[in-house]
């Protein structure tokens, strides 16, 4: 598998730390950087600014577009710096990036055309002046943006498939309740801890299955992956999750059994929190 199309460029950096990538056909103007936020991929009117860092003044650029989703490590890599995602929609079919002081420094059509795609970036550093930035993107819906853990040879570790079977769980309304508001709280908690065992994505969509019933009386059939029942299971255990209130966590560790005794069977072994 290759890239449909291919283009590279050098970019000095000055004193703006930045340059910006540009999904429109008119010449961005210069922008009011006290708007911005300084995370390593930032979208600001539509467009995405990419953050260099306060010590590399000179980036090698190469850009790469695919047909779908290319391969996330690159062993012939010495490895990363950071590898981070986000979700761009390109308003022409071109692909232009543009230094601080405006200049255009490279240009790529794009074969796939107008549209929403994924922008990941692979940083590395050659030295500590020297940087080089490989983007690559593919046509995707719109996603959270995300930045990938990297392993010992700081390669970027995959992200879960969640795409699997769902397996069946019927609980009762109280119950379902209670899934739903710890998944929540977990949801909340590992936000503020940068979500390092990847599992916000997992609390929202437990949270949107429970809510797509009504909870208010009766018994409820509750299908999640295999993974989303892990992650139920893993915020139900949790120490952070444990109730002061004796009838609440006596309720908590009844779901917790109720769940094991329906569908353990199908569940994996391995953790999926605190790894």
């Amino acid at each position: 598998m290759r890239p449909l199309a291919t283009a590279d460029a050098a970019v000095r950096i000055e004193s703006d730390e930045w340059y910006r990538i540009s999904t429109g056909d008119a010449v961005p103007d210069a922008p009011d950087r006290t708007t911005r936020s300084y995370g390593t991929l930032d979208l600001f009117e539509g467009d995405v600014f990419v953050n260099t860092g306060t010590t590399a003044r000179d980036i090698d650029i190469d850009i790469e577009e695919w047909s779908v989703e290319p391969p996330l490590r690159i062993d012939d890599s010495d490895g990363f710096a950071e590898v981070v995602e986000i979700s761009v929609s390109f308003e022409t079919a071109r692909l232009r990036i543009f230094a601080a002081n405006g200049s255009q420094k490279l240009a790529l059509d794009l074969e796939g055309g107008a549209g929403t795609y994924r922008l990941r970036l692979h940083s590395q550093y050659l030295d500590i002046r020297h940087k080089r930035h490989l983007l690559r993107l593919w046509p995707a819906s719109m996603t959270q943006e995300w930045t990938y853990q990297l392993d010992h040879d700081r390669q970027p570790v995959e992200r879960p498939d969640r795409t699997t079977e769902t397996f069946e769980v019927t609980m009762t309304a109280d119950q379902a309740n209670i899934v739903r508001t710890e998944v929540r709280a977990m949801a909340a908690l590992e936000i503020q801890n940068g979500d390092i065992d990847d599992i916000v994505e997992d609390c929202q969509q437990i949270r949107a299955v429970i809510e797509s019933h009504d909870v208010s009386t009766g018994q409820l059939p509750v299908a999640l992956t295999a993974r989303q029942w892990k992650v139920t299971l893993a915020t139900l255990e949790h120490p952070g999750s444990l109730a002061s209130d004796p009838v609440r966590a006596e309720a908590m560790r009844r779901i917790r059994d109720e769940i094991v005794s329906q569908i353990g069977h199908h569940l994996p072994p391995g953790r999926v929190y605190g790894l």
